[in-house]
C-alpha cells in the first residue's frame, strides 16, 4: 500500500511539472491519471509539507520553490569541498582538466570538473558517468577498495567496448588493478575517448572511499616529461595524506 501511495504522489508531481503552471484539480487529476479524490488527498499532504501551494483567487495548484530546492540539494558537497584543494593544486600547476569521480555501482560519476583554459581539451560535464573499468578514475577507486569488495565488483562486471582501445579481458583488468593498487595511481589511454589519456589517484588515502581525482589530457600534449611531472606531483600529494600507501595495502 505504501509503495502505491508513493507512486501516485510522483504521478501528481510529474503532472505538475509537465503542465508547468497553476492548474485546477480536475485537469491535474486527468494529467496524473488519478481519480480526483486521490489527487486531492495527495495535494493536501504535499501542501502541508510545503511542496505544493494554491494560487490565490483561483485555487489552482502549483509546485513551490521548496521542491526545486530539494532537487538542487548536493549530496556530494562535503566530498567536493575536501577534494577541491587537491584539484586546485593540480589545475594550478598543469592547467589540464581535473576531475573528481565517485563510484556508484559499476559506474564512475563525474562530480566536479575544473576545465583547462587551453584550447585543445576534452571535458565531461558533472553528472556524466562511464564504466569504471575503462577510466583511470574507476581503476584508481576500484584498486583501493577492500579486496573482498573489489572481488564482488569484478564478478559482476561485464566488459564491453566503450572506446577503440577499451580492454575486454577480465584477466587484464585484474592485472591492471593489482598494479594500480601497488603504485597508487591509475592510467588509461583512449579507452573512453579517442585522443585522450587520463592519470588518476584514489582519495582513500584521505579517508574518502569510492572517490578519486584525475587529469584528462590530450594524448598529443602528454609528453614523457609531462607524464613524469604529473606522477611526481601525485606521489607528492600521497606524501601529504594522513594515510600511507603501505597502510592502505
Amino acid at each position: 500500500m505504501g509503495i502505491a501511495v508513493i507512486e501516485k504522489t510522483f504521478q501528481v508531481l510529474e503532472g505538475l511539472a509537465r503542465l508547468g503552471e497553476p492548474v485546477p484539480l480536475v485537469l491535474l487529476s486527468v494529467e496524473a491519471d488519478l481519480p480526483k479524490p486521490t489527487a486531492y488527498r495527495i495535494l493536501q499532504s504535499l501542501a502541508d509539507l510545503g511542496y505544493v501551494a494554491q494560487e490565490e483567487g483561483t485555487g489552482h495548484y502549483f509546485a513551490t520553490d521548496r521542491l526545486s530546492e530539494l532537487a538542487a540539494c548536493d549530496l556530494h558537497l562535503s566530498l567536493k569541498e575536501r577534494a577541491r584543494p587537491l584539484m586546485k593544486r593540480l589545475h594550478g600547476r598543469f592547467n589540464e582538466t581535473v576531475n573528481l569521480g565517485i563510484l556508484e555501482g559499476s559506474k564512475v560519476v563525474y562530480a566536479l570538473v575544473m576545465e583547462t583554459t587551453q584550447s585543445l581539451r576534452w571535458v565531461v560535464r558533472p553528472g556524466r558517468s562511464d564504466p569504471y573499468y575503462c577510466t583511470a578514475l574507476g581503476r584508481a577507486i576500484t584498486a583501493s577498495l577492500p579486496l573482498a569488495q573489489q572481488k564482488v565488483l569484478l564478478q559482476k562486471t561485464r566488459l564491453e567496448p566503450v572506446g577503440a582501445k577499451t580492454i575486454t579481458s577480465k584477466e587484464n583488468l585484474e592485472s591492471i588493478l593489482k598494479e594500480t593498487r601497488r603504485r597508487g595511481w591509475a592510467y588509461e589511454e583512449e579507452e573512453t575517448a579517442e585522443g585522450v589519456a587520463c592519470l588518476a589517484f584514489p582519495l582513500a588515502l584521505w579517508g574518502i572511499s569510492k572517490a578519486a581525482i584525475s587529469l584528462s589530457i590530450p594524448t598529443s600534449r602528454l609528453t614523457p616529461d609531462l607524464r613524469a611531472s604529473i606522477l611526481e606531483e601525485i606521489m607528492s600529494l600521497h606524501a601529504t595524506a594522513p594515510t600511507t600507501l603501505k597502510e592502505l595495502l
